[in-house]
């Protein structure tokens, strides 16, 4: 059983979201204020979010979940289709990009699948160091060992592309098979995407001695800068 928020206005759109999801634990939020208390109060599997909401944009939610140590997956429905529309949905860190209407078995597919890899990875190892960093699976947590305290904020998938990087440094990973590993084969997004969110998870590691490696022609690894 899965545990999903549901940030959606539309009380049709609800009913269908709770019959499609019959057998998992379907929380439900109109607002994005009540979205921001509800994840504050609980923990969730999974966040299903809509972008045009009463008291704002649901790309600010989304914006703000690593700033709230809230790394879990978050897939847009929405009734926006426009390339800008997705490509910022993606750029922030979404899993997955679904329109209205949707068809009820395909997005429940969609959201088991994201929702089961990221609780796989939150069973694996507890803690990974490379370097100076320390990743902590089991809060989903990355962190300087020279200050513990000081969290460095990353997206569910800045953070598992790192893991991914991490656990075996120096290995050279190519685009496709990042795409395989963090976003899974049934996933629309372009490589592209895995430069977007390298370029973005360089910026968050240059205070550190962590370096994600470009390698032309072929992938990137993670190394240590000397």
């Amino acid at each position: 059983m899965i545990k999903i928020l549901c940030v959606e206005d539309s009380p049709e759109t609800l009913t269908i979201l709770r019959a499609t999801f019959n057998g998992h634990e379907v929380h439900t939020a109109p607002s994005l204020a009540l979205a921001r208390e509800r994840l504050s109060a609980e923990k969730f599997s999974i966040l299903l979010l809509d972008i045009d909401l009463p008291d704002g944009n649901g790309m600010d939610l989304c914006a703000e979940l690593p700033k709230m140590n809230q790394n879990l997956p978050v897939i847009f429905l929405t009734g926006k289709s426009d390339f800008p529309t997705k490509a910022s949905a993606f750029a922030l860190g979404a899993e997955d990009f679904v329109q209205k209407p949707f068809d009820p078995k395909e997005l429940r597919l969609r959201t088991e699948a994201k929702a089961r890899r990221n609780m796989q990875l939150q069973k694996a190892a507890r803690l990974i160091s490379i370097g100076e960093i320390v990743c902590n699976l089991d809060e989903q947590r990355i962190y300087s060992s020279r200050e513990p305290s000081r969290t460095i904020n990353l997206t569910s998938l800045e953070f598992r592309i790192l893991v991914l990087l991490a656990r075996t440094p120096n290995k050279i990973f190519t685009r496709f098979e990042i795409l395989e590993r963090v976003w899974g084969m049934e996933s629309d997004v372009t490589e592209r995407a895995v430069d977007v969110h390298i370029s973005n998870l360089r910026k968050k590691l240059q205070l550190t001695d962590v370096h994600i490696e470009g390698v032309i022609g072929t992938g990137y690894r993670v190394v240590i800068r000397q």
